[in-house]
């Protein structure tokens, strides 16, 4: 069922900690940045970590496990912005948070 879909009350997601959420059988990393938030699949491609164990630094999502780093806005790789992270569309309004699912 593809489509805007609640994932999470705004409250839930602060700060520079990542969020998870599960929404139709798809886990998804949720983070706030500048007062906006982002999701992405919830793994790291590295070695399938999970994503919303990272946190935001600088405008970068960090992974926890290995310190690979990517660009919050776009999900690129710092190293190589060929390798991307799976991002979904985010609209939030009446302090809930809701994603675009395929």
């Amino acid at each position: 069922m593809a489509g805007f879909i609640k994932a999470a009350k705004s409250s839930e997601v602060k700060g520079k900690a990542g969020y998870s959420v599960t929404i139709n059988n798809i886990d998804f990393a949720l983070f706030r940045f500048d007062n906006r938030v982002y999701a992405f699949k919830d793994r790291c491609p590295h070695h399938g970590a999970p994503l919303s164990d990272a946190y935001v630094q600088d405008g970068c999502i960090v992974c926890i496990y290995h310190g690979w780093k990517f660009n919050i806005k776009d999900g690129s790789f710092i190293n190589n912005e060929s390798l991307k992270l799976k991002q979904y569309p985010v609209k939030e309004e009446n302090g809930q948070i809701f994603v675009m699912t395929d």
